[in-house]
């Protein structure tokens, strides 16, 4: 007679929160397994005029590298029967191509503690996760995106976060997710012992936890609702939509609303805060012509803050800003801010050019206060400042041939501040070519 399998008290815990029995027949851990290669290439070229946030975050003046990053990933499957056990694992290598010392430092090259850049670098790590039925908790270092805890990807590695990660999908259309966070990794760094921090205050938690959900209204919305504690700096609350109206085979409507509320927890090490945030936005498809409009707002005397990984102040953003204009070089997100966006998209596939696009963008942000919280002293002096930014970007995906899903992106960004708005005068010049290649 055969044992009852030994589930241990983690086992137990997810048969007992999501008792649900799995019908459908595994492929297994061999045979679900996936190994890809994502090959990224990096050309950046920043000027930064000023003293302001970006230049004080990144320690570096007018960054210049440019950089290849290697990512390897393996995705194992799960073992067969009731509780599957399953692996994931990663090796990511960078290499300087150039990049001097003073410039190298923007979250593509690693430097040294003389500020130096170094010649390469490279991490890995990986997790273990179990499953029960539509339930799978994950433990070790992962990339996470949701709108109050998000790492980022806008850089030649990716920021990674470590901790467990819980969802559930047994209502079909209804994800739940929760998670405890407690060390992050930033995109030019070799440690998975970093820290988790207020991106803006530069204050360090030692924990993060979030739980909450997004429900598929149908396949023309969704509705999101998510809550986070920062450990002793502040809880978050988020509310989202999406909808999208089929006016026509060549005609479409899109809106997307968000809001945050955020107020100081615990020892409030960030100081007092009591934010509102909110955006709209709207777009209106013609064919392959995309006209879109955004409003966003802060209601409170600090910004609207949220996560950053690795070390802290480094300017390693995570990515839980989910406001319509957070955009290249700034969030427009200042103490009672309010800022305006007009964005045109462009596929210019019906012009024989299938896979090209093309993007066109403008922000105006305006209202911005001064702060009374020390802890974002960068907005001290900005009573009435103001700031704009104009991107302009293209991409194109290689549709066929040894090639094919190849992705280059071109992008640039001008940024320009009036009066004490912090981010100060940049311009940004990005070109991103990557590759992904599916081993198995």
């Amino acid at each position: 007679m055969a044992s009852t399998p030994y589930l241990g008290p983690l086992g137990i815990a997810c048969l007992a929160v999501f008792p649900c029995v799995c019908t459908a027949a595994d492929p297994g851990f061999i045979e679900d397994s996936h190994l890809t290669l994502l090959s990224r290439f990096n050309v950046l070229n920043t000027q930064i005029l000023g003293d302001g946030h970006h230049q004080r975050a990144h320690n570096r003046r007018d960054p210049r590298d440019v950089a290849l990053g290697e990512r390897l990933s393996f995705a194992s499957g799960y073992t067969q029967g009731t509780l599957g056990v399953g692996l994931d694992a990663f090796a990511y290598g960078a290499f300087k191509l150039d990049g001097g010392t003073g410039h190298a430092g923007y979250g593509n090259v690693q430097v040294n503690d003389q500020g130096q850049p170094k010649r390469t670098f490279g991490r890995a790590g990986g997790l273990i996760k179990l499953r029960y039925g539509q339930t799978q908790l994950r433990y070790g270092q992962m990339e996470i995106t949701n709108p109050v805890f998000a790492t980022a990807d806008a850089r030649l590695l990716p920021s990674t976060a470590t901790g467990f990660h819980l969802t559930n999908q047994d209502v079909r259309g209804l994800l739940l997710e929760g998670g405890h966070f407690t060390a992050g990794t930033e995109p030019a760094s070799t440690s998975n012992r970093g820290g988790l921090w207020a991106n803006y205050a530069y204050v360090q938690t030692p924990s993060v936890d979030f739980a909450g959900g997004r429900y598929a209204l149908n396949e023309h919305g969704a509705i999101s609702a998510y809550t986070s504690q920062f450990q002793d700096l502040w809880r978050q609350y988020y509310i989202g939509s999406t909808y999208g109206w089929v006016l026509s085979p060549r005609q479409k409507v899109d809106l997307e609303l968000n809001l945050y509320q955020t107020h100081d927890q615990g020892q409030a090490k960030a100081g007092v805060i009591d934010t509102t945030a909110y955006s709209s936005l709207l777009a209106y498809t013609l064919a392959n012509h995309k006209l879109t409009v955004a409003f966003e707002h802060i209601n409170g005397d600090t910004p609207f803050d949220y996560i950053g990984f690795g070390n802290n102040g480094s300017g390693a953003f995570g990515n839980s800003i989910y406001l319509s204009n957070a955009i290249m070089a700034s969030d427009f997100n200042g103490p009672n801010e309010k800022s305006w966006q007009a964005r045109y998209d462009l596929d210019l596939a019906p012009y024989g050019v299938p896979g090209l696009s093309l993007m066109g963008r403008y922000v105006y942000g305006y209202d911005i206060s001064s702060s009374p919280n020390a802890h974002y002293g960068a907005w001290a002096n900005a009573d009435g400042a103001s700031h704009k930014e104009l991107d302009i970007e293209a991409r194109y995906v290689v549709q066929s041939g040894p090639v094919k899903g190849m992705r280059v992106r071109l992008r640039q960004g001008v940024h320009r501040a009036e009066g004490g708005q912090p981010d100060g005068d940049i311009t940004m010049r990005i070109v991103v070519v990557e590759w992904p290649l599916q081993l198995f």
